[in-house]
């Protein structure tokens, strides 16, 4: 009976990771792939000093890139076990990388500069009004995959389109 508990426990406690390493609604875990990650940024034209959010940080990699250009760079994720994974490897290298646990449309991006977006459709769709709303004029959003259908882009490279707001 012990070792049918112990197993069952075992079982739950790994459906637990798993439901949280791949939750999120508007955004299964998808990560950019690491070459394409500055292509992304260098579209942006993002700067040393300026403020860059991820929204749906997942693993960290474009915060990281971000970071390491000079950016102040924040990720925003719902996962709890991606937010404690990418702020264990910030504070193993990553220092300036900053990662908040959260709804992506309750957080406030009023100070950003670059806003980076990896979501389906929908998540995207969802956004436009906070993102209209909230970033100062001359913000730039940079999406990947997918895009604002009615928003026009000042630049595309591959899967990147870029929007000034």
């Amino acid at each position: 009976m012990d070792q049918a508990l112990a197993i069952s426990l075992g079982i739950l406690i790994g459906c637990m990771f798993a439901l949280s390493w791949f939750a999120g609604s508007d955004a299964p875990f998808m990560p950019t792939k690491e070459e394409k990650i500055n292509k992304g940024l260098n579209l942006a034209g993002l700067k040393k000093g300026e403020t860059f959010y991820e929204l749906g940080s997942g693993d960290g990699r474009v915060v990281f890139a971000a970071s390491k250009i000079g950016a102040k760079a924040f990720g925003i994720e719902q996962s709890w076990l991606r937010i404690w994974y990418s702020q264990i490897k910030s504070a193993l290298g990553h220092n300036k990388a900053k990662f908040i646990h959260g709804n992506i449309f309750k957080n406030d991006l009023s100070e950003a500069n670059v806003i980076f977006i990896y979501l389906l459709p929908k998540g995207v769709q969802k956004l436009k009004p906070k993102l209209t709303k909230e970033l100062k004029k001359g913000s730039r959003v940079i999406t990947q995959d997918y895009h604002f259908n009615d928003w026009k882009p000042i630049k595309k490279e591959g899967d990147f389109w870029l929007y000034i707001v």
